[in-house]
Order: C-alpha cells, then sequence, then structure tokens
C-alpha cells in the first residue's frame, strides 16, 4: 500500500510540475493550462524576449537579437503591450514589448507540430488586446504571437540607416528568425510555419511576401482583413517615404528637437521620456503616414523593401515563391472600421442617410474603380441601388438594416474587389491560393459587441476562431451553441490549410487566373443573406464597367448622331433611332450580364483598376 501512495505522489508532483524549455538564450518556465473537453495540457509560455529592448539607445532602431538570460527565465504572465494610439491600459505599456507568446501541446512521442505564427493590431498606430489562443493549440497545433512597435516608435524615420523606419516590420521579421530556430524547443517544426495576419498584421504579411528577406521564413500564409487593402491595388493609396520623413522632422521639431544634424535630431528623440513620445500618438493628422513605405534610400544589402506593394505584386519577373496562401475578408468589414461615422448617420436618421448614399458612400465606391464619370455617374447609382439599397418609400424598415445596406455597399466595393484583385496579382506568384469571404451573421466583435446583421463585422471571424476564450475575454459570456458550431466550422478550414495546405472543402477550389473563385465561409443553417462573393465581385469588377462602357458609346453614337444632316427634323429622327438602337442593345446586353451573374466563376482580367 505504501508503494502504490508514493508511485502516486510522484506521479502527482510530475503533473504540477511547470513545463520547461531549453533554448540558447537560456533555461524558460512556463504555465500549464487546461481546456474544456481535453486531457491533455496546454504549455503556455508568456513574455519569451526576441529582441532587445528598443529604448534608450535602441529606440528608432532596427532590433537586436536577445542575448539570453542567466538564470532561469518564468514566462508565467502576460507581458505589457507596446505603447499605441488611444491606449485605455495606461498602466501596461511599456517600450520594452517585444516578446513571442507560445502556446504547446507539446506531445509526448518528441514529434514535431505545425506552428502558426500570428501578427494582430488593428492598424500600425493602435495594437488590440492579446490573443487567447490555448483553444486553438489544443486542436493540435503550436501557436506564437508575436510582439512589434508601432505609431511613432516603429515609424520615425530620416531615411537614414540609423533612424530607417519600418522597424514594426523589422521587428516581426527577426521574430521570426527566432521561432525558426528556436520553436523545436517547444514542439514545434520549423519547416511547418503558417504565417497568419489580421487587419494591419494581414497587410503585414502581404509586405513579408513581398519583401526578399522573409523567402523560406514560412511556408503558408492567411491573410484576414487586410486594415489598408487598397495600397495593394492603388498607387494612389500608398504614402511616399518622403511624406514619412517630413512627419518625423516635423514632430521631431514639434518635441524641441531643432538641429538640422540628423544624428543630433536622433539623439534629442532618443534622450525625450516616453511621456513626450506619447503626447504626438494623439494628433490625427500623423495617423495616415504612419505605415510602412520602400527603403530605397539604405544600400541594396540592408533594404528590407526594395519595393512598394503594388510594385512588388504586380510585377512578374520576380520569382514564384514556394507558398501556400489563404486570402479573405469578411462582408461588412467597414462596420467597425468607420464607427463614429454611421454612429452619426444612426443619429440623423433615413433622410439623412439616404442623401449620404447617393451624394457620398456611392460616388466614392464607384471612384475607388475610376467609374464616378459625371456622364454615367446616374445610371451606375442607380444600378447599385437596385443591387444593395432595399430602402422602399414611407418603409417601416429599422434604420439598423439601412447601415446594414449602406455597410454592404462600402464593404464589398473596396474589401470585396479589394480581395479579388490582390488574388489576380497573387495567383501566378504563389504555389496554391485559396481565397475566401466570411459572412456568419450575429457575430462578436472584438469589443464584445455583437449586431443584428446578416453579416459579418470586422474582427468577428478572430473572435470565431479563437472561440470560447476570446469570447469570455471580449464578451464576458460563454459562446453559444450556435457559435460553438461556426468556431468548429471556421477552425477546420484554417486547421487544414495549416497542416495540409488545402481547406479541406470540395467545393473550395483554388483561385486561378482565368477561373477566379470565392468561398463563402458561413453556416447554412442560420443564413440569412442571398449576397454571395462571386456575385458581389461580379457586379463591381464586371457588371458595372461594362454597363460604364455601353452608357459612354450610347452617348458619343447620339452625338455623332446630331451632328449630321442638313435637315434638323430629319436629324432629329435619325438621333432618335440611334438612341433607341442603342438602348435596346444596352437593354439586351443587360439582361446577358444579369443572367451571367448566376453562373458560379468570375475572372478579373483588367488589373489596372485605380
Amino acid at each position: 500500500m505504501f508503494s502504490v501512495w508514493f508511485v502516486l505522489c510522484i506521479f502527482s508532483m510530475v503533473l504540477a510540475q511547470d513545463p520547461v524549455a531549453n533554448i540558447p538564450q537560456g533555461r524558460i518556465v512556463g504555465i500549464k493550462a487546461y481546456t474544456e473537453g481535453s486531457l491533455t495540457p496546454i504549455e503556455i509560455y508568456y513574455g519569451v524576449p526576441y529582441a532587445t529592448a528598443p529604448k534608450g539607445r535602441y529606440r528608432f532602431s532596427a532590433p537586436e537579437r536577445h542575448t539570453g538570460w542567466r538564470r532561469t527565465f518564468y514566462a508565467h504572465r502576460i507581458p505589457p503591450h507596446c505603447p499605441q494610439y488611444g491606449d485605455q491600459d495606461k498602466d501596461n505599456y511599456s517600450e520594452d514589448c517585444l516578446f513571442v507568446n507560445i502556446w504547446t501541446p507539446r506531445r509526448s512521442d518528441e514529434k514535431t507540430l505545425p506552428v502558426l505564427v500570428i501578427l494582430f493590431s488593428e492598424s500600425w498606430v493602435r495594437g488590440g488586446i492579446p490573443l487567447p489562443c490555448q483553444e486553438l493549440a489544443s486542436e493540435g497545433i503550436v501557436v506564437v504571437t508575436v510582439m512589434y512597435r508601432l505609431h511613432l516608435l516603429a515609424f520615425f524615420t530620416l531615411r537614414s540607416i540609423s533612424a530607417r523606419g519600418n522597424l514594426a516590420l523589422l521587428d516581426q521579421y527577426l521574430g521570426l528568425l527566432w521561432i525558426r530556430d528556436n520553436i523545436a524547443a517547444f514542439g514545434g517544426d520549423p519547416t511547418a510555419i503558417t504565417l497568419l495576419g489580421h487587419s494591419a498584421g494581414a497587410d503585414s504579411v502581404l509586405h513579408h511576401i513581398s519583401s526578399p528577406r522573409s523567402v523560406g521564413l514560412f511556408q503558408r500564409a492567411i491573410i484576414m482583413s487586410p486594415a489598408n487593402i487598397w495600397k495593394a491595388i492603388d498607387e494612389q493609396k500608398g504614402v511616399e517615404g518622403a511624406e514619412v520623413e517630413r512627419m518625423s522632422r516635423q514632430i521631431a521639431h514639434s518635441l524641441g528637437c531643432h538641429n538640422n544634424l540628423d544624428q543630433e535630431i536622433l539623439r534629442c528623440m532618443r534622450e525625450r521620456p516616453l511621456s513626450d513620445i506619447l503626447t504626438v500618438f494623439s494628433n490625427d493628422t500623423w495617423l495616415k503616414v504612419m505605415q510602412p513605405v520602400p527603403d530605397t534610400f539604405l544600400p541594396d544589402s540592408e533594404q528590407f523593401l526594395p519595393n512598394s506593394l503594388l510594385v512588388a505584386l504586380s510585377t512578374t519577373t520576380q520569382q514564384n515563391l514556394q507558398l501556400d496562401v489563404m486570402l479573405g475578408a469578411n462582408d461588412l468589414e467597414v462596420l467597425n472600421y468607420n464607427d463614429d461615422k454611421h454612429d452619426e448617420l444612426v443619429k440623423r436618421g433615413k433622410l439623412y442617410m439616404s442623401e449620404y448614399l447617393l451624394n457620398n458612400a456611392i460616388p466614392d465606391s464607384l471612384r475607388l474603380l475610376s467609374l464616378d464619370q459625371s456622364s454615367t455617374l446616374p445610371t451606375l447609382v442607380e444600378a447599385i441601388k437596385w443591387q444593395y439599397w432595399n430602402e422602399r418609400p414611407n418603409s417601416e424598415e429599422n434604420v439598423l438594416n439601412l447601415i446594414e445596406s449602406l455597410g454592404r455597399i462600402e464593404s464589398s466595393s473596396e474589401w470585396g474587389t479589394g480581395i479579388a484583385l490582390i488574388a489576380t496579382r497573387l495567383a501566378n506568384r504563389v504555389r496554391r491560393l485559396f481565397a475566401y469571404r466570411y459572412s456568419q451573421p450575429a457575430g462578436v466583435d472584438l469589443r464584445g459587441l455583437q449586431y443584428n446583421f446578416t453579416g459579418a463585422v470586422h474582427g468577428s471571424d478572430l473572435v470565431c476562431l479563437l472561440g470560447e476564450p476570446m469570447m469570455l475575454q471580449v464578451a464576458r459570456r460563454p459562446a453559444t451553441t450556435q457559435e460553438k458550431r461556426m468556431t468548429f466550422l471556421l477552425r477546420r478550414h484554417l486547421l487544414n490549410f495549416i497542416k495540409f495546405g488545402s481547406p479541406g472543402e470540395d467545393n473550395w477550389k483554388q483561385y486561378k487566373m482565368g477561373n477566379g473563385h470565392i468561398f463563402d465561409i458561413r453556416d447554412k443553417e442560420s443564413l440569412t443573406n442571398q449576397h454571395s462573393a462571386d456575385r458581389d465581385v461580379r457586379f463591381w469588377l464586371h457588371y458595372l464597367p461594362e454597363l460604364s462602357s455601353l452608357l459612354k458609346t450610347a452617348e458619343k453614337t447620339e452625338q455623332l448622331t446630331g451632328e449630321k444632316g442638313d435637315n434638323r427634323l430629319r436629324g432629329g429622327v435619325f438621333a432618335m433611332c440611334g438612341v433607341a438602337v442603342i438602348l435596346l442593345l444596352l437593354l439586351g446586353v443587360c439582361a446577358l450580364l444579369l443572367h451571367r451573374q448566376r453562373s458560379r466563376h468570375f475572372t478579373v482580367t483588367d488589373e489596372n483598376h485605380q
């Protein structure tokens, strides 16, 4: 009996021991956590430093490898986040923030597992909440989140080697190097790494796909809801390096760094207390320029972004990448990016929303695709209203339904077409490409708010992917049965892609040139909206441009008809006949186009939508 109790005590002590990992930097001790329905613990290592703290003389410099520690490093607590715009948690930020967090279901047979690396920030100036990944890791993968600098601390540049900018991307790059060199100690396979980015993290993944420095550091990529999606499509949406430098010097001057010498400006900025640096974070005029730019001012060996995203993704001379890519967005993305605007619309009511639709939203969407010519604008506006705007005269329709219709117009024109155009550019560059649109209704966003919409707002896909722990964190409630079912569905697609390079869905075909297909991810049992991704893309990238072209042809024909003939009456009759013929042809073509929309696949052939 004594021997039995002794063995049980030893076994209990072994189970209670904290997990340990040994890497060249030193010994790390983590914690264990158990997920619902699993008897296998998840090992968690919080706040493992991958770079030297970027403060003091390291502020505004490229990150340097962390040299390690002599004693045991206890990775038990969520580390402080990097300083960011609009920070509400003022007691939990620090410049010393370059850490990775690791969740691993380490196998007892010591076989390595696929690795998922997550890059997440709401924008280039705002980070976001810490992500709980233990439930995702319990699916048989090692999950790593990488923390990186934001705002001025990431993008201050004098366009020199000592103040080069693009530090957020360089932080991520060093984090990827750390993961490649050390993840085996946590049970991960360094040759099976998937890089997943959400929002600005998705923009980051696009930059790493474009950068020659990041080639080979990951084998698969998942791009979810890029924040600046049209930066990769329209050169007018990008920011020039000279503009970021001008703003950086202006900011330095505002903080009392007036010297004309770059080294003196840099020294002055490094000596400023963090509280002074944070005062500029609230200046909205500087927000839009705080983003990555090409660093062609550096020597070739030092460049991380030798080209803009637009050039890098459009260049056909670059070598193909041995990379599998999954790319997508939500169908109501805009209903989180512009919360203040939509709140104002709700306050002003339906009449104001109708005016905003006609005078702002639709013209802006058409301008995005260079379809806002004055001669064709009225007809195109009516076509868009017919397709998306379900307002009826004197109807009692809920204002939120009108907001959803407005959001669907803006989201389908910007993110829907943006995903299709980026996919077209990537299709010939990568090994396999899968495009999707997440449109599950009644989701919870990253702030824990739930909307009564028939589609998915920005961030609801990430909450769904991370499941119950994320729901408890942001919404302070457990997930419903329907939400759990959707988590299972979304995870199944992404886990199949992470492990095998394919979503594992028979109806989800690869996106190829000449045969573009965007898969709708949604629970068929709760399907309420009938908009499909393929149909929306065809409407914006095929139907509207062809309609615009026909309208212009009709206009030119009318003008030519009116110029011929000496007899005004005869000329008028000929003109009317010509217009009638054109209108009949236009009606027939419109009917044909509407019929073609019912087909499943579409082709994006014009890459010059600006």
